[in-house]
């Protein structure tokens, strides 16, 4: 037998975690042994149950008390053959936990069915966010092209249109005597 410490240590949750599990569980009718003085012990089945539990809640989103009867019901199908249920003579515990563990049943298959319908629409949005950033980075790319050709047209400033050492192109009064005495250039 286990105990709550061995049984988080198993699953990975803490203590208190396991309480709550436990209690959830015989709520929704499933049995826990406790010792002497109190305390419960788990077996392997119980370990087993809260390892479904566990799946169950982080997997499916259920809460632990939806989880809890999930888990009770199916752990009074699978043991209904071996060992039947103490049950009243018109059998209505085993019935009402049957109906239970089928409708429970099926909100898993809607539940399941609804993931995968989500799961396509997050893979559709994903790639239209894909898109939309390839779309941006192309824009991206056209605004730095167009603020670089920006800046080198810039770069001559009106007011120092006679500093040579800055630009490359010609002194602006050579280029007038040119225009107004061409014949003294063109020796």
């Amino acid at each position: 037998m286990l105990g709550t410490k061995e049984i988080s240590e198993i699953l990975g949750v803490k203590a208190v975690t396991v309480r709550k599990y436990a209690g959830e569980l015989e709520k929704a009718g499933y049995s826990v042994t406790k010792s002497e003085s109190g305390h419960r012990e788990y077996s392997e089945d119980d370990a087993t149950a809260f390892r479904h539990m566990k799946a169950l809640c982080e997997q499916s989103g259920m809460t632990v008390e939806l989880a809890a009867k999930v888990v009770a019901a199916k752990h009074f199908k699978a043991h209904e053959s071996v060992a039947p249920m103490v049950v009243s003579a018109d059998n209505q515990v085993s019935e009402r936990y049957e109906e239970r563990y089928n409708e429970l049943f099926a909100v898993m298959q809607q539940l399941g069915e609804q993931n995968q319908q989500q799961a396509a629409e997050l893979d559709r949005l994903h790639k239209r966010m894909d898109e939309q950033n390839a779309n941006i980075s192309v824009i991206l790319r056209e605004v730095l092209e167009t603020r670089r050709l920006v800046a080198a047209t810039s770069a001559r400033k009106w007011w120092k249109f006679w500093d040579k050492e800055i630009h490359d192109e010609p002194d602006p009064k050579a280029v007038w005597n040119k225009k107004q005495n061409p014949e003294n250039y063109l020796k």
